[in-house]
């Protein structure tokens, strides 16, 4: 299953080609950039934002464009909830602007906090860039007709060479099966997909941010995959944080 940004980056990705544009998500930096060419000819770089419900997410540094590595031009949020797909587009230094504006009230309610920190963007602050596509020299209307390709993970291949040396040396590839439990966690509009290894505890994080990491058990896979995102310090119980089929990992350990 696709974590909660690609499924939006995939959408937004397909309206854009349909729209007579050419889109590619970029990998250098985890702000879920991607590079628009509309029908214009102009290349732009967005920044992609996706939700499933309540509100987008967003960082308090995102106030200063300079803590961009994308150099993003616009913002796009993804309403992934609704039916069909729903999309706005905003300016960056307008989007910049906006956060500035709210963290400088969050402040002054109490000047003892600090500008780190996720930051909720909710529906109200983004209407006014809804459909702006011209925004990106795309076009209003889309033709569901032209053809576009999700992305699929593929399966790592062996090279001939290493086929060719497993046979000369007479060893056989056995297939290794995964006996740890997978468990997902929705939190920040992300979805983690994890492994449980029942005799050690270890977390290993499979898809979502910080995918490949591994964690020396539930509690602390929780707290450093939320603060990842939120950029502030978490404390989530992990036993809880995580399920299996709709049930908290703890309570699924209990009844098996």
């Amino acid at each position: 299953m696709e974590d909660t940004a690609s499924r939006g980056i995939n959408a937004f990705i397909s309206e854009a080609t349909q729209r007579g544009g050419k889109a590619v998500r970029l990998t250098h930096s985890r702000r879920n950039p991607v590079e628009v060419t509309g029908a214009d000819g102009v290349s732009r770089i967005v920044r992609v934002r996706s939700k499933l419900d309540g509100d987008w997410q967003a960082r308090r540094q995102d106030e200063s464009l300079e803590s961009d590595d994308t150099r993003s031009e616009f913002w796009v949020f993804v309403d992934l909830a609704a039916d069909p797909h729903e999309f706005y587009m905003l300016p960056s230094n307008e989007v910049a602007d906006d956060i500035r504006a709210e963290v400088d009230l969050w402040i002054m309610d109490s000047p003892g906090r600090n500008r780190t920190g996720h930051h909720a963007i909710p529906r109200g602050r983004v209407v006014h860039g809804h459909d702006r596509w011209d925004a990106l020299g795309l076009a209003a209307v889309k033709d569901p007709s032209i053809y576009v390709e999700t992305p699929v993970a593929t399966k790592r291949k062996t090279s001939p060479v290493a086929a060719k040396k497993r046979r000369a040396s007479g060893i056989e590839e056995i297939e290794v099966v995964d006996n740890r439990l997978e468990m997902t966690a929705d939190c920040h509009g992300y979805r983690w997909v994890g492994r449980f290894d029942e005799t050690t505890e270890v977390v290993e994080i499979m898809r979502g941010p910080m995918e490949g990491r591994r964690f020396p058990d539930p509690t602390a896979a929780a707290n450093a995959v939320t603060g990842h995102i939120s950029g502030d310090t978490e404390s989530h119980d992990g036993w809880s944080f995580w399920t299996i089929n709709n049930t908290a990992l703890g309570a699924h350990l209990k009844a098996a």
